[in-house]
């Protein structure tokens, strides 16, 4: 970087921009489902946001004197173990909180920018210098002290709060979109559990007859069936082995691609290949757009995961991995989205996780799938729903699209500005302002 570039930077530490305060070392004792004040935890933080929804709270006996690790609205927090995504700003929603041990604030100096001191800690330059001070170790830990000798480009106060200002007006157009995919989430659940359970007619009104069926009441007019009497063909896949992986050839399909939303997880990022050469060998495996996929391996705590269903979006051919299956449905009875939204609801999501067991691992099994009870509404009615919620998965994507470009140019904005390689006009704030 030139002496032109840095005209007026200086060569410092993090420490001169803040310092670190540690959490309090709450006891396990001390928490409760409610309670006065919120005990921040690295389980609260999640990418930018504090996520209460399994927080732990504290009485207000147990925090009287401890004023200093009292968190307050715009507070910087990160995780100091674990991942680097653990880091969030404590917004006035977030109520009466406390610091917990582990969990890092960034206090700002007298003449330092306090959201400008964040966007420091989430910049490259102290993420790589965070990653070498761990390097070796079994996970991401860091000192208060280890993250404010890290050695930083500090810019004088009124560019801080210039920089500050930008990269947050980015961050407010991330939150607004991401608030709008959340409702727009909240808006499909909403629907599939309508639209899934009671229809809808060629008016666009849910039936107003319904009878009792194995999978709770459903409109007269719909019939009920075992998905292996739909079914033409199911096709588990192929036990690749790690150590024939090769850099380029023919995508595998695993279970990371099917998404927890009931869509394909078209940004996998950690896709697997195999050699081209062997596609012939493999041609029972090879999936194509549109076909259907199941999950038939759980691993997470909730089972979240086992028994769902996404239709295959690729753009060219794939292969299937071993504990994913590949359904051929009879489409004179069933349409393929349609199951695939329904695969997605809580009447199916319980039967595969009854019959996936209680081990460390769950599994389903190509006739516990088969043995599946589901609706049948007729054909044309199941194509209606399926577009009916697909509108809405459009809708999500297109602001799902909208946010990826949004974070990729506050991660260009980040290196440029935070380094100096892109100087910001203060001037032109002030001229305006007289």
């Amino acid at each position: 970087m030139s002496k032109t570039v840095l005209d007026g930077w200086v060569n410092g530490k993090f420490g001169d921009l803040a310092r670190v305060q540690n959490g309090y070392a709450f006891k396990s004792s001390d928490f409760s489902e409610r309670g006065h004040a919120a005990a921040i935890r690295m389980s609260n933080l999640k990418k930018g946001r504090i996520d209460l929804s399994e927080a732990k709270y504290v009485p207000e006996c147990i925090v009287e004197g401890l004023d200093q690790f009292r968190l307050s609205e715009g507070d910087f927090l990160f995780g100091m173990s674990g991942s680097l995504d653990n880091y969030a700003w404590v917004t006035r929603d977030t109520g009466v909180c406390y610091l917990n041990q582990r969990v890092g604030c960034l206090r700002a100096k007298p003449k330092s920018d306090s959201l400008y001191t964040a966007y420091c800690y989430l910049s490259e330059t102290v993420k790589r210098e965070i990653v070498g001070l761990a390097a070796g170790a079994a996970q991401l830990n860091i000192s208060g002290n280890q993250l404010e000798s890290i050695p930083v480009p500090i810019p004088p106060l009124p560019e801080q709060k210039k920089i500050a200002a930008i990269l947050s007006s980015v961050d407010n157009v991330i939150e607004t979109t991401r608030a709008q995919i959340d409702k727009l989430k909240d808006l499909k659940t909403g629907m599939m559990q309508e639209l899934l359970t009671k229809g809808v007619g060629s008016g666009g009104l849910p039936h107003k007859e319904f009878k009792d069926s194995p999978v709770g009441r459903i409109p007269v007019f719909w019939d009920f069936t075992k998905l292996g009497d739909v079914t033409q063909k199911f096709q588990n896949g192929y036990a690749f082995s790690a150590s024939g992986y090769v850099d380029e050839g023919i995508p595998i399909i695993s279970m990371a691609s099917i998404g927890l939303d009931g869509n394909f997880n078209t940004r996998y990022t950690k896709t697997k290949y195999w050699d081209a050469s062997e596609r012939s060998s493999l041609k029972r495996y090879v999936v194509k757009d549109g076909d259907l996929l199941i999950a038939m391996t759980d691993v997470t705590p909730t089972m979240a995961l086992i028994g769902r269903c996404c239709v295959a979006r690729i753009n060219r051919d794939h292969l299937l991995n071993q504990r994913v299956g590949l359904i051929k449905l009879d489409f004179s009875r069933v349409d393929k989205q349609f199951f695939a939204y329904y695969s997605n609801h809580d009447i199916w999501r319980d039967y595969a996780r009854g019959m996936s067991g209680l081990g460390a691992q769950a599994n389903l099994g190509t006739t516990q799938i088969a043995n599946g009870i589901i609706p049948l509404p007729p054909l044309e009615e199941q194509k209606r729903i399926a577009s009916i919620l697909q509108s809405v998965d459009d809708l999500i994507e297109d602001k799902g699209e909208n946010l990826h470009k949004n974070q990729s140019v506050k991660k260009a904005l980040m290196q440029d500005l935070l380094t100096g390689k892109v100087r910001v006009n203060v001037e032109q704030k002030e001229s305006a302002a007289a």
